[in-house]
């Protein structure tokens, strides 16, 4: 009997192994850590938005694993991305619909000019305190707002965009929220254990300094797109890849034009 478990034991161990070379030599798929666009990206669930907090970090789950499906169920039907100061000129708020078509861009699709994320990074650099809606007319509990501090990294083919600093959200509870009717026909309601963004006011900046980044890799101002020197593929060759430093409306502009 011992000699018989020890003859099952190595056997398993064999196709435990070989499996094993499989998987990282053929590029068979890992449900463990499944392939999203041309990177890797970790397999979690998505927060719920049962507080504001966790609506927040299901944004951030939303970037981070590109996914486009839950960030089309985070917006209300009368959400508007407002532009800092800056980036306003000429520039109307962004609408629920637009957003979605620009995360679909950005995450999956990419556009004729524009390639989809290879990797995104967002970290928030200050506690996400929900405080009272501070608009006029926006009653709480009902509606709230969290003020954070923003470092994101989109990586693309041949160049990194960063953007830091403040974003502020306006949250509503799903009982007060304008549900738009494309979520209504998925069965969403007036749930007030669910949280939605109504408006997201970038306050980031680019155009700040150029110079050598941490990494090495050359920063660049944002500007046109003829302004940004071709660059071989970050993953072969990391020290040629510019990054550049910008606003989020930036990063939105270059996703968003022209809508179909």
């Amino acid at each position: 009997m011992t000699h018989r478990l020890r003859r099952y034991a190595a056997a398993a161990a064999l196709g435990a192994a070989l499996l094993a070379a499989a998987l990282s030599t053929t590029g068979c798929f890992n449900p463990f850590r499944p392939r999203v666009g041309s990177g890797f990206a970790v397999s979690l669930q998505p927060p719920k938005p049962t507080r504001p907090q966790e609506l927040i970090r299901l944004f951030k789950w939303c970037w981070e694993n590109r996914g486009i499906n839950e960030y089309e169920e985070i917006f209300t039907d009368d959400f508007r991305f407002a532009f800092s100061v800056r980036d306003s000129v000429n520039n109307l708020p962004i609408t629920r619909d637009e957003e979605v078509e620009i995360g679909r861009r950005l995450f999956v699709d990419g556009t004729a000019t524009e390639p989809r994320a290879y990797r995104i990074t967002l970290d928030f650099g200050s506690n996400l305190l929900a405080i009272p809606d501070s608009r006029p007319g926006k009653m709480y509990p009902w509606h709230q707002e969290i003020t954070t501090r923003v470092i994101l990294r989109v990586e693309l083919d041949e160049e990194n965009i960063d953007v830091e600093g403040d974003v502020t959200f306006f949250i509503v509870r799903g009982d007060s929220a304008l549900i738009p009717q494309q979520l209504k026909d998925r069965g969403f309601g007036p749930d007030p254990n669910r949280w939605y963004i109504e408006r997201w006011e970038d306050k980031t900046g680019g155009n700040q300094a150029t110079g050598p980044s941490l990494d090495g890799a050359l920063v660049a101002v944002l500007g046109p797109r003829d302004a940004v020197a071709p660059a071989r593929d970050p993953r072969s060759d990391a020290a040629t890849v510019r990054t550049i430093r910008a606003s989020w409306g930036e990063l939105q502009l270059r996703y968003a034009d022209p809508f179909p």
